[in-house]
């Protein structure tokens, strides 16, 4: 079969096959699969070999036919191994026109020698870059339409919809007026679709709620070169033909249109041009002596060839390699490209933005020193104002020293290529979100770096989280922002139109979305509010904790009003479902921290005198020794008796003994000098006194201040031997920390001098030096 056109390489519009499935996989994976594919099919393989494609038809059509959905797997619903193009056809674009076709889907997998998918080729790109207008324009809407239009109520359930598609093996339904009969709408196998991820493999709703496209209609006298425009135009796949009285008398879709380009008739197209060029060159040839022939045969065949360019979707182009940007030639189908006709073409480089310009010449420069071809993407800035992005593909000829290429908008390509980037972008924020919440318990910190996200992905003035305060107001915790003038962060605010029903709406997870603070339909008193903060345009999501409206996630546009997207909505609900989980681990972090320090208190408090026990004393006394160890610096011991308590409390009751040890607590606390020092009840009516960085001498002046002040309580003792009132027996020991001694040696010389204070009469303090393991003694008697 000769080839449509010989510039057409069809290895250029193969795509990624993106995601496959096995064949054992779940109606879930495949709805999962087909939508990350967005509609081109999803690929059965197993041990890398191809076993089949499915579509989103095959989904539909299965639930329409009531099909368990639940036993549904790939290699139930995949079609045959047939249904996909070989490396091979890749060379003749009029088969593989033939076949898309033949077997009615939009995209088909490329599979080698070795039966292993290499990518897939779309009908859509294909027929991008085919467009044989020329048989559209001939052809008329009647020609082609389909005159049994399957209707459906407006009021109809979703899986009645699905049902009729199946049955009749449609793609699309149109919604009648009741009142005349008229298209009011269309739903698509691709609506339904929709609903089915939306709803995890669930139908429901009715067929109104789910209409996404609008309703087109022409005649039938229309030719297709304008259905097709209009196609283009709207994104749209499908259009109803009504009579001049508006009545339905058919539709028609792109399929319609592409059955339309008959193989035959481009075929034998192509031939009969080829034998006209191949024709005017042969009398060129031969009427060279002629120069009034030569000249009129050049007309003719110019004529010819416009005739034939014009009916492709690129502008033809010649320019000298002296001047990369401005053409000798061009065809005129750079109107469609720039909105300039050929004779009013300004120099191309003032089109194009200076850092596209720059890339674009080392391209084309790098190709003429390598005498290969070129092929690059820029943008130019169209009549009407508007960016577009062009594809430049062309050849240098070193002999002419010039360029030969063709220029093609591929601006479509490129803003589907910004959507997926930043969906993807998106979904990076909510998966970093939820990766920080994973990793840290800061809330601070994850609020902090969602709400930058959010704001450099948006591009908005404010964005910052609102915690309601118990009053109900509330405070703005962390704010991300374009300029610092916009700050608000730590601010108070108060709405004053803020109800109970409001917190309920935001309970129930709904958003407030406003796009125009000065034209929305507010209460005053909450516009006078937002326009005190500087706000044009709000946008609010809840944020919840549990059961309770914890606050609100906020994006703020303050030098302009701003039409919000659906996406921008769909971004700030994505990341409030980890936020919230995020404020739940939070509070249950701080709870724990609540009860871990009242543990620790129990732990380390002696119940009766409220300062630290014997465990207390017994943690820190090797820290602070090992402490003063590393700086060199003393530290002091001091163990301490109450003389004669066990016949106190014989005497006067344990209560009145429990009320002493209390009294003797408070009294020892009140002597602690730094902020280091220690006192503890090492147990019964013994207390201890840890002082890092206090020597011997410091010690002992503390002590002498606790026996005037136990002098000056006056607590009398009937029963002591060392006096009428309440008196306390030291022992001091000091040391700086070597590494031949232990915390244990200084506690036991601390010990001993207590015992030989008591056994010297009592109310006295014996102190002691620890140096290399010898001890020098200091006494008050």
């Amino acid at each position: 079969m000769e080839r449509f056109n010989p510039t057409l390489s069809l290895q250029t519009l193969v795509q990624p096959h993106g995601l496959t499935i096995a064949p054992t996989g779940s109606l879930a994976e495949i709805i999962a699969g087909l939508s990350s594919n967005q509609g081109r099919g999803l690929v059965v393989e197993e041990q890398g070999q191809f076993c089949g494609l499915i579509t989103q038809r095959q989904v539909v059509r299965a639930v329409g036919e009531g099909t368990d959905l639940e036993r549904i797997t790939a290699v139930t619903l995949m079609l045959p191994q047939d249904y996909c193009l070989h490396l091979s056809d890749l060379d003749h674009p009029l088969a593989v026109l033939g076949k898309f076709r033949h077997l009615g889907v939009d995209a088909l997998p490329i599979v080698n020698n070795s039966g292993r998918v290499e990518g897939m080729l779309t009908r859509q790109a294909f027929r991008n870059s085919l467009r044989p207008v020329d048989l559209l324009r001939i052809k008329q809407v009647a020609d082609v339409m389909v005159k049994e239009v399957a209707t459906i109520s407006a009021e109809a359930s979703l899986k009645a919809a699905a049902t009729l598609m199946a049955e009749r093996g449609i793609t699309s339904l149109v919604i009648p007026d009741p009142v005349n009969g008229h298209p009011r709408g269309i739903i698509t196998e691709k609506d339904i679709f929709e609903v089915l991820c939306r709803l995890g493999g669930k139908l429901e709703g009715t067929v109104a709620t789910a209409m996404s496209q609008p309703v087109l209609t022409v005649q039938p006298y229309q030719n297709l070169w304008q259905v097709n425009h209009l196609l283009n135009e709207h994104h749209i796949r499908r259009v109803v033909v009504v009579d001049e009285q508006g009545a339905m008398v058919g539709i028609v879709t792109q399929s319609n249109i592409l059955s339309a380009i008959d193989i035959t008739e481009a075929e034998t197209l192509i031939q009969v041009l080829t034998r006209e060029l191949n024709k005017a060159t042969a009398e060129l040839r031969w009427q060279l002596s002629q120069q009034q022939a030569i000249t009129a045969a050049i007309t003719e065949s110019e004529q010819r060839y416009n005739t034939l360019i014009s009916y492709l979707p690129v502008a033809l182009y010649h320019r000298s390699g002296n001047n990369l940007w401005r053409f000798s030639y061009v065809s005129d189908h750079i109107y469609q490209l720039t909105g300039y006709f050929p004779q009013d073409l300004p120099s191309f480089e003032t089109l194009i933005p200076p850092e596209d310009r720059v890339m674009a010449e080392r391209e084309i420069e790098q190709a003429m020193a390598q005498q290969r071809s070129y092929n690059t993407t820029y943008r130019i800035q169209h009549r009407d104002g508007c960016l577009r992005w062009l594809n430049d593909r062309g050849q240098f000829h070193p002999e002419s020293r010039s360029f030969h290429g063709v220029l093609l908008d591929v601006s479509e390509q490129k803003r589907t290529e910004e959507r997926l980037k930043t969906a993807l972008e998106r979904e990076l924020i909510v998966s970093t979100i939820i990766q920080d919440i994973r990793q840290t318990i800061n809330l601070a910190d994850i609020l902090q770096r969602a709400v930058t996200s959010i704001q450099q992905l948006l591009l908005s003035d404010r964005v910052f989280t609102y915690r309601f305060l118990a009053d109900g107001a509330g405070v703005v915790e962390v704010e991300a922002l374009s300029a610092p003038e916009y700050s608000i962060l730590g601010q108070l605010i108060h709405d004053p139109c803020f109800t109970k029903g409001t917190a309920q709406r935001f309970l129930e997870g709904r958003t407030s979305v406003i796009s125009d603070v000065q034209q929305g339909q507010l209460m005053e008193c909450h516009r006078n509010m937002l326009l005190s903060f500087n706000v044009q345009a709000n946008l609010v999501v809840p944020l919840l904790r549990g059961q309770d409206l914890w606050g609100l996630l906020i994006v703020h546009q303050c030098h302009a009003p701003r039409l919000w997207q659906r996406e921008d909505v769909f971004l700030l609900q994505r990341i409030a479902e980890p936020l919230a989980v995020a404020l739940q681990q939070a509070e249950m972090y701080q709870s724990l921290e609540v009860s871990n320090t009242n543990l620790q208190q129990m732990i380390y408090l002696d119940g009766l005198t409220d300062i630290g026990n014997r465990r207390c004393f017994d943690d820190l006394f090797p820290k602070e020794w090992r402490r003063c160890q590393r700086e060199q610096q003393p530290l002091s011991l001091i163990m301490i008796d109450i003389d004669c308590f066990k016949a106190y409390n014989d005497f006067y009751g344990h209560l009145q003994g429990d009320e002493v040890l209390k009294q003797v607590a408070r009294l020892l606390e009140k002597h602690l000098q730094r902020a280091g020092d220690m006192v503890a009840r090492y147990g019964g009516e013994e207390f201890v006194l840890l002082l890092p960085n206090t020597d011997l001498e410091g010690a002992i002046c503390i002590v002498k201040k606790i026996q005037a002040a136990l002098r000056d309580l006056a607590i009398h003792h009937e029963k002591s031997t060392a006096g009428s009132s309440l008196t306390a027996s030291f022992g001091i020991a000091t040391t700086i920390p070597q590494s031949g001694l232990s915390p244990t040696d200084l506690l036991a010389l601390a010990d001993q001098c207590l015992y030989e204070a008591k056994a010297a009469g009592r109310n006295r303090w014996v102190a002691k030096t620890l140096e290399g393991g010898s001890a020098s003694l200091t006494s008050d008697g």
